[in-house]
Formats: structure tokens, C-alpha cells, sequence
């Protein structure tokens, strides 16, 4: 809003009317926002969620709570001072959207919805001591908390020097990088005089010889290196994941908090993430995948991460996620078949490309000729990534070139497989095998694998009796849960 006002104000160069614009633009959409907030409401029953907004066009939804996947919180600077947090809510078919958001409950408010929605047995009578979210609610709206409530055990805490070491292992090294090339690229922008002083600053900088370069280069590395680590700390400081009988909380963030709430019983997909830097010092990264819909909190598809955590402490997480799960086999690695797969995948079009350049554009064209070689490291990088196991009733899979992702599946949680092959792979005696699970995120796939294995867990997985216990138990949840007038 006050954004769309500056931006109003310089593209008019400061003209009245330019400026009565901006107050209107403002004006209009500060309105226009009271509005949509002062015409909402939220009622929280025992056995739903309803809320009522729209200025013109006025929607109620109702959420049932035993279709609730994931309630989020999150408490930006902002948000903090005016004692306010944002309440997402999540079900399994919430898309790429929160089912409900509430953009400004009070902070105690918040806790209190989490609380609710989480434990969602019968939830009570309105607890007076909590007092009024701001805005309208209706009467009754609110539930107190669940009277069953256990006690809450530490599972991993990450302090600011393990989080300083991820940042600078993770991808936070690569936004210093993306910030250092737009702060180049502005260069592009100076008026013409502040441009030809750049440059010639700049070549009188070349003049000063490579000792100069160098000196610079050294200097910026631990520049860039704090950067890192100073935006890791900001963004994860504080971590703490904790459990609550089947419930995993998350609690993350210096200037932008947030708290993220997991079931363990919904976890679908446990995904570890290793660079070769992380491989090397026996780090990783983990996210762990629910049904729900949204990932509006946490990333697009991690419902709950972990940011940097050693083989050990792994071990330990997986004990809590994933009770019987076994630790992580040795992999099987991919048939020889997979290699030549994986270099002619990469290679021909390599050659395509780098042959029509070289000869269009001689001599300087041969450089292209260099993405040859790089497409074979590539094709050996993904092929050495490729491996998998079937243990325990659980899945393994693992793929990446440079960087691995492994997947671990239960496989009660798996709702169907897919096995395919293309006639490339026939020839060559390979499938690849798709584990479609609920949620949002990347399908665990099992890829250039042997076909008689991928053709025997392919029949595994749908007979398991992990499997057969889950479906049973699914359906005793839906029959308890279904109205009891239904079909009368």
C-alpha cells in the first residue's frame, strides 16, 4: 500500500497531481482493506472451523478439524510490535493456499487457535483469561484448549554457530552471490558521467596489476562468508523442534518468527538434503512432508525443516518421526545400463549445441565445445546419485548430481506406484519406479533401476501389511467421523 504510493509519487516526478493520485490510490486501498477486515469472522466449534468474509461477495467456509493438517504462526517485525501474529491453516486439499488465513490475531490468541486446532479433541467453553482477537468475532467463536494435554520433550535445538556453518555450506552463499551481481548490474544504470567515472575507476584498478586483484578477492571472502552466516542466523536463530505426543512443533527466526505444527501420523516423506561440502562434513539438511497444501510458512514443500543437522543427530529425528524406521541403508546403486543412460542424456545434446555454435561462429564458437566434457561430469555425477533400498517396510531413494536428495517412505504412506519405462529403457533392461504420497513436493521416484527388482517392489508396496493397517485404520477414522444421520 504505501509501497504502490512512493511508487505513484516518483513515476508522476513530483507533480500535484501525481501526489493527489498517491493519497487517492492509498486512501482507496487502505479502505477497501478495513473493510474485507472488519466483515470477517471466525467461529470455532467442537467439531469445525467457520469463517465469513467478502465485502460484496460474502463466503463461508467450514473447515472440519479432523481434516486439519497443519496450523502455522508467523510473527514478522511488524507483527511483533503490535503484539499480532498470522495464523495459517492447512488441509490436504488446500492447493497452493492456506485453506483459512487469519492476518492479525492477538499473540495469545494464536497460541491458543494452535492449540485447538492441533490437539482438536473436544475443545471447551471460551476461556475469558485469553480475551478478544482484534476484529469482530461472533459470539461463542472461541474454544479453550484441549484439558489433555502432555508434556513436551526437546528433539533438536541448533545454536547460532551450527546455524552460522550451514549458512555458509547452504544455499545462503548463493544469495550473497545473486546480491554482488545486482549491485554489478546497477552499475549499467548511473547517469552517463557517474558510468565513465566507474569505468575509468575500474580500469585504473586493472592497472594496479593482479596483486590488487587479489587483494580485493581477499577481502571480500570473509565479507561474503559473514554475509552467509549472518542470513542463516537471521533466519533460523533460535531453532528448537519440539514433540507433544504426536505433535512436532517448530520454532524459528530472529526479526521474522515462526512457529510451525506438524502431526507425526501425517508425515508422509522425510527428504535429506547433502551438497558435496555438507557430504564432506557430515552434514545435511531435512524437510519432512505432510498432506497439507500449502507451505505458505515453511518452504513450498517442507512442512517442517531442519536446516543443518549431523549423521547423528538424524538418527535421533528419524526415532521421533518415524518410530520404526530403520537407519539409512547402504543403497543399491544403479545398473551400468543407467551410466551410458545418464551420459547420453546429457552428452548429445551437449554435442548438438556446442557443434551448431563452433561452426556458425568460428573460431571464437569452439569455446562452446567445452560443454562436452562438462555434460559427461554431469551425466557421472547423476548416475554415482542414483541409488535405492526397500527395508523395514520403508523406501529408499536417492537422486542429484552434485547435490543428493534421499527420500525416505514409509510404506504405509504410499498411495499408489507407478512404474515406467520407456522403450529406451526396455532395450536396456531399466524402469523407474514413482512413490506418489500426499502433499505438495517433488514425487519420490526410484529412477534407472533394475526392472525385475522395480517390477517386484512395485507389487510390494501395494501388499504390505503396513500398507493394509493404514488403509484399515483410515477407514475406522472416516466411519467414526461420518454423521451418524447420513444414509438414514
Amino acid at each position: 500500500m504505501v509501497r504502490t504510493g512512493i511508487l505513484l509519487l516518483v513515476l508522476s516526478g513530483g507533480r500535484p497531481t501525481g501526489l493527489v493520485l498517491a493519497v487517492l490510490v492509498v486512501a482507496v486501498v487502505t479502505g477497501a482493506r478495513y473493510l474485507a477486515w472488519a466483515r470477517f469472522t471466525y467461529q470455532l466449534d467442537d467439531r469445525s472451523l467457520v469463517t465469513e468474509g467478502g465485502i460484496l461477495n460474502r463466503t463461508r467456509r467450514v473447515v472440519p478439524l479432523d481434516r486439519i493438517q497443519q496450523v502455522d504462526l508467523q510473527r514478522k517485525l511488524r507483527h511483533q510490535v503490535l503484539g499480532l501474529a498470522v495464523v495459517r491453516i492447512d488441509t490436504a486439499g488446500a492447493g497452493s493456499e492456506p485453506e483459512v488465513t487469519l492476518d492479525a490475531v492477538s499473540g495469545a490468541e494464536a497460541e491458543r487457535l494452535r492449540t485447538v486446532l492441533t490437539d482438536h479433541p473436544a475443545p471447551g467453553p471460551t476461556d475469558p483469561a485469553v480475551g478478544p482477537a482484534p476484529g469482530p468475532v461472533a459470539p461463542g467463536a472461541m474454544a479453550g484448549p484441549s484439558t489433555a494435554r502432555e508434556p513436551e520433550h526437546e528433539v533438536l535445538t541448533i545454536g547460532a554457530r551450527r546455524l552460522a556453518l550451514g549458512g555458509i555450506t547452504g544455499s545462503k552463499l548463493a544469495v550473497v552471490f545473486v546480491a554482488l551481481g545486482a549491485v554489478i548490474g546497477l552499475i549499467d544504470d548511473l547517469p552517463g558521467g557517474l558510468r565513465e567515472e566507474a569505468s575509468d575507476s575500474l580500469a585504473q584498478g586493472r592497472r594496479l596489476g593482479a596483486t590488487a586483484v587479489v587483494l580485493v578477492a581477499v577481502l571480500a571472502l570473509p565479507i561474503v562468508v559473514a554475509t552467509a552466516a549472518g542470513a542463516a542466523v537471521l533466519a533460523d536463530g533460535g531453532y528448537r523442534l519440539t514433540r507433544r505426543g504426536d505433535l512436532l512443533q517448530v520454532r524459528r527466526g530472529l526479526l521474522d518468527q515462526r512457529q510451525a505444527s506438524l502431526a507425526v501420523h501425517r508425515v508422509q516423506v522425510v527428504r535429506i538434503h547433502q551438497n558435496p561440502l555438507r557430504r564432506l562434513l557430515g552434514l545435511m539438511s531435512v524437510t519432512l512432508q505432510s498432506a497439507g497444501g500449502s507451505g505458505q510458512v515453511e518452504q513450498q514443500d517442507a512442512r517442517v525443516r531442519v536446516p543443518v543437522l549431523s549423521t547423528r543427530e538424524l538418527d535421533a529425528l528419524l526415532a521421533e518421526v518415524l518410530p520404526d524406521a530403520p537407519r539409512l541403508p547402504r543403497l543399491q546403486p544403479a545398473p551400468g545400463a543407467a551410466r551410458r543412460r545418464a551420459w547420453v542424456r546429457r552428452v548429445v545434446p551437449a554435442l548438438l549445441v556446442g557443434g551448431t555454435v563452433a561452426a556458425l561462429f568460428p573460431p571464437v564458437g569452439l569455446v562452446a565445445l567445452l560443454l562436452v566434457p562438462l555434460a559427461a561430469v554431469g551425466g557421472e555425477l547423476a548416475y554415482r546419485g542414483l541409488g535405492w533400498a526397500a527395508v523395514d517396510e520403508h523406501l529408499v531413494a536417492r537422486r542429484g548430481g552434485l547435490s543428493w536428495e534421499t527420500a525416505l517412505v514409509p510404506m504405509a504412506k504410499v498411495q499408489s506406484t507407478r512404474l515406467m519405462s520407456s522403450p529406451l529403457q526396455r532395450r536396456a533392461g531399466l524402469a523407474t519406479l514413482r512413490i506418489d504420497v500426499a502433499g505438495r513436493g517433488q514425487t519420490p521416484a526410484l529412477l534407472d533401476a533394475a526392472a525385475g527388482d522395480m517390477v517386484r517392489l512395485h507389487r510390494r508396496t501395494g501388499e504390505t501389511s503396513a500398507a493394509r493397517r493404514d488403509e484399515r485404520a483410515v477407514r475406522r477414522q472416516v466411519a467414526a467421523s461420518a454423521d451418524p444421520g447420513e444414509g438414514r
